[in-house]
């Protein structure tokens, strides 16, 4: 008798099939046959997140730019304000989204009343544009810091005077506009800058061009070749212009005259 029982029980493990791995989805299909429902277990509440995604949207400050301004990432741009001495503070770009100033790269202050070139400007800076506004002097410090500054526009102002040495703050500056103002000679210092390429004079009361106003003594010194040099409609003749002022030029057509109106 119990030989056949241990024959009966062999006979039945041959019987069976191989065994296969059931992934979660096969047993999902198993129980949905068999009619079972499972309910999901409840969440202690100690074990829920304290704060969802939507909450976290709710606790980040809302970018706030200046009034009348415009602002998109790192830049800011305000034009027809009252401004007073301190643009910065009454523009309210110290506060606001961009209370850190490090992270500002472009600025620009168009046709405002200011007469100064603003303090406190962040050395992050790679443009810097203070057209149309009421500025009559580039003070030797009013650049300090500004190590990044590639391009610089004072168009329209009423700049008379650049400071010597003020250039030599901005070190690595490729365009520099100064076109209708009221200077009477060339700013100095362009000459010792390696990389600037774009020079705008025009419209000025400039009389005379020295040999050393662009290009320096040297032949290694300048790194990039001017692409633009304009100088047209300023009261200076011909022989008041240096014979090898532009020696460091080679393009002819990157110099720009024109006749005094």
């Amino acid at each position: 008798m119990t030989a056949t029982l241990i024959f009966l029980l062999l006979a039945q493990v041959s019987w069976a099939g191989p065994f296969q791995q059931k992934g979660l989805f096969d047993f999902m299909l198993e129980d949905e046959a068999s009619g079972l429902d499972y309910e999901e277990a409840p969440v202690p509440p100690e074990s829920k997140p304290r704060f969802t995604p939507d909450d976290f949207d709710m606790l980040l400050p809302e970018p706030v730019c200046p009034f009348r301004c415009q602002c998109h990432l790192r830049v800011v741009q305000c034009s027809d304000l009252e401004l007073g001495t301190n643009p910065l503070k009454s523009s309210g770009i110290e506060s606001g989204a961009f209370q850190d100033m490090s992270k500002l790269s472009y600025l620009r202050i168009a046709d405002t009343n200011i007469t100064t070139i603003p303090k406190g400007l962040p050395s992050s800076l790679t443009e810097l544009h203070l057209d149309g506004n009421k500025i009559t002097k580039v003070g030797a410090s009013d650049l300090k810091g500004l190590i990044n500054l590639a391009k610089l526009g004072l168009s329209f102002n009423s700049i008379s005077v650049v400071d010597n040495g003020t250039l030599a703050n901005v070190p690595h500056l490729r365009e520099l506009h100064l076109d209708n103002n009221k200077l009477i000679r060339v700013p100095g210092g362009l000459a010792d800058h390696k990389f600037l390429q774009v020079i705008y004079l025009h419209n000025n009361n400039i009389t005379s061009v020295g040999r050393y106003d662009f290009c320096p003594p040297g032949y290694d010194i300048k790194k990039a070749s001017y692409a633009g040099v304009s100088l047209f409609r300023n009261p200076m003749q011909r022989w008041n212009i240096s014979r090898d002022a532009f020696r460091c030029v080679y393009m002819r057509s990157a110099i720009q005259f024109g006749n005094y109106k």
